[in-house]
């Protein structure tokens, strides 16, 4: 049995109040999902606590959320917790880059069908570190890239950058997935916050708190995946996609991009922040204003323009927003190297509006499963009131579901239906907007 519960309580008392007349489920269960939003997440520690003591022998995991729904609404306050009385482990492992840290936690998993991994994109992990990368990225790596008078050795410098960003701060998303090989499907919970402060964003594994870690969720029962995007599907060239992006966003411009790794140099022979300026007449923060920002876990990760890569092995693409903070060197949310130089600069919009969302809810199997559903984050800023749509559609195709808003949604899966534009790698499916995934999880 699967069963969810949920508070939009956000003061401690109250939310123990309301979940002990709420936590009397019709069965024993062996493992639960826990996921705070922004108005609970810094009670973590005594949320854990409580539920330790609730459920002391049942396995957990979570992270914080941006909101969450179910047949009552769509909620971004409180918290939610999802209940599975069998049939799901959960193990993690902690490395120095997204490769050794993604080996390690496949060898922990054992008898699985499907998973969903939970990882933090970015770790804005304290003061100190975040101070650290600022100085290194606008001083010893921004003139050692001024140094550097022809493009192989800017690629060279870029390459050392991206090392650094790899083993200190990123994940990339598609560097992370490219571990399985695909046959069973692997969701992955690419976290970074809507607004990010310092030692965001968490992961929660059997009471214990992670930072720059994986986590990964092994189910054991029948489950089908779902990956959707909003995009029209790729073309089968690159100038096909590169035509699909010129029709399907707005106010696209052709651009070089000296990148290596996750570590992009120059757009048209100028650093990201100057082109975003020079583009958009945007005004860049200054450090200051991003410390603030940061203790004030005001600082925003979502940006309206951006940068759409074509993929060399498969002519999808993936975008990656541009943000107009002091960064002389901009850092990547997924490696860069199998991607064409040529990129475009676009604005970021659906087409359709929320509703674009419902393809992911028309592609279900199951007429009897539970569906477990991640809508892309980025609907809330965007449409606001309008993502009680979201409800709508569950309700009109699931018997039964719970889900929830993230940010960066990805899936490793052979098995796709479609071309999808953001399968960027065989099978590998990621996105900074647009994307959606659900399992359906059969219950007997």
């Amino acid at each position: 049995m699967i069963e969810h519960v949920y508070t939009l309580y956000s003061n401690f008392e109250d939310i123990v109040k309301d979940l002990e007349n709420k936590l009397k489920l019709d069965f024993e269960p062996s493992f639960y999902f826990l996921f705070l939003t922004e108005s609970t997440w810094r009670l973590y520690d005594k949320i854990l606590k409580y539920l330790k003591g609730k459920f002391p022998n049942c396995k957990m995991s979570g992270c914080i959320v941006e909101g969450y729904a179910n047949r009552y609404g769509v909620w971004t306050r409180g918290l939610a917790l999802l209940f599975f009385e069998k049939d799901v482990d959960v193990v993690w492992a902690k490395g120095k880059t997204a490769e050794e840290t993604f080996t390690r936690l496949k060898r922990t998993m054992k008898n699985w069908t499907s998973a969903v991994t939970i990882f933090p994109l970015f770790r804005f992990s304290s003061r100190w570190d975040m101070y650290n990368f600022a100085i290194l990225n606008n001083t010893v790596w921004r003139y050692k890239l001024w140094r550097a008078k022809d493009r192989r050795s800017k690629l060279k410098v870029l390459d050392r950058c991206s090392k650094v960003l790899e083993e200190r701060y990123l994940y990339p998303a598609n560097k992370a997935l490219r571990v399985f090989d695909g046959e069973k499907p692997v969701v992955g919970l690419n976290l970074l916050p809507l607004e990010a402060g310092y030692g965001t964003p968490l992961i929660f594994a059997d009471y214990n708190v992670f930072g720059r870690s994986a986590v990964a969720v092994c189910f054991k029962n029948r489950v089908n995946a779902i990956f959707h995007d909003v995009f029209p599907e790729r073309g089968k060239s690159y100038e096909e996609t590169a035509e699909i992006i010129r029709n399907y966003f707005a106010s696209v411009k052709d651009v070089d991009v000296l990148r290596k790794g996750v570590a992009i140099g120059e757009i048209n022979g100028v650093s990201a922040v100057e082109f975003l300026k020079k583009e958009r007449f945007i005004q860049t923060y200054g450090e200051n204003e991003v410390v603030k920002m940061l203790e004030e876990e005001k600082f925003r990760t979502v940006s309206p323009y951006g940068l759409a890569f074509i993929s060399r092995e498969t002519f999808g693409s993936s975008l990656l927003g541009l943000l107009p903070y002091p960064l002389s060197i901009y850092p990547s949310l997924f490696d860069l190297d199998t991607f064409y130089d040529n990129a475009f600069f676009v604005g970021e919009y659906f087409k359709g509006g929320i509703k674009a969302f419902k393809g992911l809810f028309e592609c279900k199997r199951f007429e009897d499963s539970f569906d477990f559903f991640v809508i892309d984050a980025n609907v809330i800023p965007m449409f606001a009131g309008r993502c009680f749509e979201v409800k709508v559609m569950a309700d009109e195709f699931c018997n039964d579901y719970f889900g929830i808003f993230l940010t960066d949604i990805s899936l490793k899966y052979n098995h796709l239906k479609k071309k999808h534009f953001s399968e960027i790698e065989r099978g590998l499916c990621f996105n900074v907007t647009g994307t959606s995934v659900m399992l359906e999880i059969k219950d007997q």
